[in-house]
């Protein structure tokens, strides 16, 4: 059935882009672009939705997320014209994930917030729900809130398992897909067992009743091997190669997770010149998509393959590259997520259920993951707010002697352990409430605030404690993180008026220069603040 003139209507269109799978059809896009004309010029908003929407589809197979997102944002707008609130949500959420994947995490959101909108507190009930939780899930997932994407992804899943006319096949791999992050990223066994079942049950769903042969041999032994490998153990290398057959009837994201998963299963057998070859085809593809979760596990994996080869300097450079992008990613996006989510959510606090995954994030976003202190950003915020205050205090900065040393002898992985395991010695002495943060490195800058008059009392309180954290870190049993090991740590204090607080920083940083001239391993006070007596503040290092 075709409409006016040969051209063929959303419906028929639609079948076809669904009946194309997790292929390409570059004719399929042509045809559909011409009845986008048409319907343009006809003025009908639904059917130029639902075009649209046939649009992104058909371009999933090419790769192309810039031309997906767009034509998922302009099918908002129509559907909203037209009344088709559902569909409109569906749109909204599945330009969400394009435009993520396209770099722009602040329109990703504005995106995701107008789906939730659009959906409402409504139940599942047709292809275009489905579809706006599967997309959301997606987004939630990609931002590492993986409680909420696999309940969202599990309700999408058992909603297209009894609705006609769902493509199913998607469905099952998404839920599948973020199933296998959440086990990656997820703190204890039963947490891991619970969404390693969801994996299996998707695995098993595409390998039985797949539509395709995309579906049942490429992405239903994928998840099996990705829970495989999860557990801990070895998946059959070769059912994965068989599988690598369909690659070229696979769109690109697809085959670029694949050959991740292949590379990490060539790891698990011992056959580490084999996965480096399998992680070198996936990289392009993974930054393509911009999957960072699957990128930072290739990027792992090619260390750890470089590392059972002998060839640590080429481990050495891959555990940096890593380490780089994921502070990259972490400062570049998800701070301003972070401040976006928070923004939308208040905004739409009774209408969605956002606001309290956004403050996580933005929780998130004030702490430093690698030491539970707080982070710069924090600070610098903090800092900010103290130079309106009438109250005295001190500033106490940290620094970790020789870390350079220690990350050179080590390695860095050591270093992150030992930087994790200051903050916790940090926080117990100091409190986990107090103002301590992490400034950069191995530097960390504690504030603590007084009532006016009480200079000299801070003074005495910032000595005392800085002693405290110094005298901790040199008894500290390091040889539980690598056989002799040994940290100690400096510090520089300043005391006066809040208000000066940027200045009382500049102190603190000379005197923590002053100590580390003098030795490392002591606590040095601001020369404008005399030490009072019966305080060790500058103590003596060891040999």
């Amino acid at each position: 059935m075709t409409c006016r003139m040969g051209v063929e209507s959303s419906h028929l269109l639609l079948a076809e882009a669904r009946g194309s799978g997790f292929s390409e059809n570059p004719d399929l896009i042509v045809r559909v672009e011409h009845a986008i004309d048409d319907a343009a010029k006809r003025g009908d908003d639904h059917e130029l939705g639902r075009l649209l929407m046939v649009s992104c589809i058909a371009r999933q197979g090419c790769g192309d997320a810039s031309a997906a997102a767009l034509a998922a944002a302009q099918a908002v707008t129509h559907f909203a014209n037209a009344g088709a609130s559902t569909e409109a949500a569906s749109a909204s959420a599945t330009a969400a994930v394009y435009t993520d994947q396209c770099g722009d995490l602040a329109g990703a959101l504005d995106h995701a917030v107008d789906a939730f909108v659009h959906l409402g507190d409504s139940q599942p009930t047709d292809e275009a729900s489905v579809r706006t939780l599967l997309a959301l899930g997606g987004l939630l997932m990609r931002l590492a809130s993986f409680d909420a994407a696999v309940i969202t992804a599990r309700r999408a899943f058992d909603a297209a398992a009894t609705l006609e006319h769902v493509p199913i096949d998607a469905v099952a791999y998404s839920f599948g897909y973020i199933a296998v992050e959440a086990a990656h990223a997820a703190t204890d066994d039963e947490a891991k067992r619970r969404v390693l079942a969801d994996v299996d049950e998707a695995a098993s769903w595409l390998t039985s009743n797949g539509a395709s042969p995309v579906a049942r041999e490429l992405l239903g032994p994928g998840l099996a091997a990705e829970a495989t490998l999860a557990r801990g153990d070895v998946p059959d290398r070769g059912e994965l190669a068989t599988a690598g057959r369909r690659h070229h009837d696979a769109v690109p994201d697809l085959v670029a997770w694949h050959r991740l998963v292949c590379g990490l299963a060539a790891l698990a057998n011992d056959e580490p010149a084999a996965a480096l070859v399998d992680f070198d085809a996936s990289i392009p593809g993974l930054q393509a998509s911009a999957d960072h979760h699957c990128l930072a596990r290739a990027i792992e994996g090619r260390a750890d393959a470089h590392a059972a080869l002998g060839d640590f300097a080429a481990a050495h450079a891959e555990a940096k590259r890593l380490a780089a992008w994921t502070r990259r990613l972490h400062l570049d996006q998800m701070g301003q997520l972070a401040g976006q989510v928070v923004r939308h959510a208040e905004l739409l606090r009774a209408q969605t259920e956002l606001r309290d995954e956004a403050q996580r994030l933005a929780d998130d976003i004030d702490l430093d993951a690698a030491t539970g202190t707080r982070s710069r950003r924090w600070l610098e915020r903090r800092l900010d707010d103290l130079a309106t205050s009438d109250a005295d205090g001190a500033v106490l900065i940290f620094d970790l002697d020789l870390f350079k040393v220690v990350n050179d002898t080590y390695g860095h992985h050591v270093g992150d352990d030992v930087l994790t395991r200051f903050g916790v010695l940090a926080n117990q002495l100091i409190g986990p409430d107090a103002d301590l943060a992490r400034f950069g490195g191995e530097e960390f800058v504690l504030v603590r605030t007084e009532p006016t008059g009480g200079c000299r009392a801070a003074d005495l309180d910032a000595a005392e404690l800085a002693e405290r954290v110094r005298l901790t870190v040199a008894t500290h049993d390091w040889g539980s993180i690598a056989p002799g090991l040994d940290v100690t740590v400096s510090c520089g204090v300043a005391t006066g008026p809040l208000r000066d607080v940027r200045r009382l920083m500049i102190g603190a940083d000379e005197a923590l220069l002053d100590a580390k001239r003098r030795g490392r391993n002591r606590v040095t006070a601001h020369p404008a603040v005399p030490p009072l007596p019966n305080t060790r503040v500058d103590a003596t290092p060891r040999a």
